[in-house]
């Protein structure tokens, strides 16, 4: 009965420290960086556990007593993961082995029962945990696992000789203390972030033949306990559990962000809402009015610095001087005398000042002369000097078709020698004829 109230205790005592550690459920443990050590994961753990005992193993030996009666157990653990493989488990066990002679075949032995209590058994195991790395599911929910170590038991055993029904405690009743040797193995099922179920079998392998009072000294007594149990997970919520984390799960998280991340950068690239040929992601302007120039970073393009963009600043280049500008961009000073000079020279540069003369033709002939050959030489050695330029060649032909069609065959024939022989692009040369205009031989060249 103490026992049991030992246990009890110590499940209330578990459930207080699991609502302490209570927080907002996270499912989501992205923010566990890999290779930064065991601080950002749950490693201690408590339990309770209620099972059956039995004097006897799974995997059979001598026992002094034939029929193994199996009788109630209880447990608590407290445990520490190492890493995903390895934790640290400090285990109590209580509860009465019992056993009889009950089927026995052979000659009546001197004990026909036997009770003995535990006192306590005490050990510490190393716990060997599988399926941890899953690269099947991202959650772990059943973790499988291996337990060996060593304790320190402590028990009182009493027996019934063979025709009497009188108990009688071994050595006086003195608790008898000894070593063991528990090896088992077990599932951990996921219930919560806060608890799993614990399914286990251990097998207890004591180091002395007294554990059922009939000390024959030809063996070592053993027992074995079956159990289910409720672990709590200490700590913050917020961090997952090492022994359920799954590590391939998070690296996988962690890379198909980055993969997604990248996804949505290069999506982003093609990307311009205002069409300034800057994507979106790296322009900073972006509602760049359609049509205006932009610098490298989508901002409209202000050469003169006036904060009028280039699209609808009139007067491109303003001086500083002059500036600031009105909403078109115009400076309210007057134009300097260099900038005039540059003007004029750039007008004189667009005006053709070229010495055009008239081709003469001989009555219905239009074969050129070599004097208009010579002429005409000149004509494209202006116009060379003068790349802005361009001419009309002009014929005038009487009403009568036959004049018409002579006229017409003089400027090409014009046309013709100035591109092909002299190299003018023939897009720089008109024809016209214009009927009654001048004198029907004559062909005048003039600028455009």
């Amino acid at each position: 009965m103490l026992h049991i109230k030992r246990i009890v205790l110590l499940a209330l005592f578990c459930g207080f420290l699991v609502s302490a550690s209570a927080q907002t459920d996270q499912k989501d443990y992205n923010n566990v960086q890999p290779f930064t050590g065991s601080s950002a994961l749950r490693k201690f753990s408590v339990g309770i556990n209620v099972g059956a005992l039995s004097p006897n193993v799974i995997i059979g030996g001598t026992n002094n007593f034939y029929h193994h009666i199996t009788t109630l157990g209880y447990g608590a653990d407290i445990r520490y993961q190492f890493n995903h493989y390895i934790g640290l488990q400090a285990n109590y066990l209580g509860g009465t082995l019992k056993g009889d002679q009950t089927g026995w075949p052979g000659t009546p032995l001197p004990y026909s029962s036997f009770k003995t209590t535990i006192g306590s058994a005490i050990d510490l195991s190393a716990v060997f945990t599988f399926g941890n790395i899953n690269f099947l599911k991202t959650t772990n929910t059943i973790i499988p696992y291996v337990s060996a170590g060593f304790g320190f038991i402590s028990y009182k055993p009493k027996t019934v000789a063979t025709g009497s029904t009188t108990e009688v405690a071994f050595d006086n009743g003195n608790a008898q203390n000894n070593n063991y040797v528990p090896v088992g193995a077990g599932l951990k099922i996921s219930l919560s972030q806060l608890m799993n179920l614990d399914l286990g079998y251990r097998m207890h392998f004591v180091d002395k033949d007294n554990l059922d009072g009939y000390e024959v000294g030809i063996h070592k007594d053993k027992f074995s306990y079956g159990f289910i149990g409720l672990e709590f997970t200490l700590g913050n919520q917020a961090k997952p559990r090492m022994v359920f984390d799954n590590p391939v799960a998070r690296l996988n998280n962690g890379l198909q962000t980055q993969i997604d991340t990248v996804k949505n950068q290069v999506k982003n690239l093609s990307n311009d809402a205002d069409g300034d040929g800057v994507p979106d992601m790296f322009d900073k302007e972006p509602n760049t009015p359609a049509g205006c120039p932009v610098d490298s970073h989508g901002v409209s393009r202000d050469t003169d610095g006036d904060g009028v963009p280039d699209c609808k600043d009139k007067e491109l280049i303003t001086p500083t001087q002059c500036q600031p500008v009105d909403a078109d961009g115009v400076g309210k000073c007057p134009e300097p005398d260099c900038c005039k000079a540059i003007r004029d020279t750039l007008a004189a540069m667009n005006t053709c000042n070229l010495n055009l003369p008239s081709i003469s033709f001989r009555a219905n002939r239009t074969t050129l002369s070599n004097d208009a050959k010579a002429m005409l030489a000149s004509v494209a050695s202006q116009m060379k000097n003068s790349a802005t330029c361009s001419i009309v060649v002009t014929g005038y032909p009487a009403a009568t078709k036959a004049s018409q069609s002579l006229a017409n065959k003089r400027v090409d024939m014009i046309k013709s020698y100035l591109t092909e022989t002299e190299g003018i692009s023939a897009d720089r040369i008109n024809t016209n004829v214009e009927v009654g205009g001048g004198d029907v031989n004559t062909v005048d060249i003039k600028t455009k």
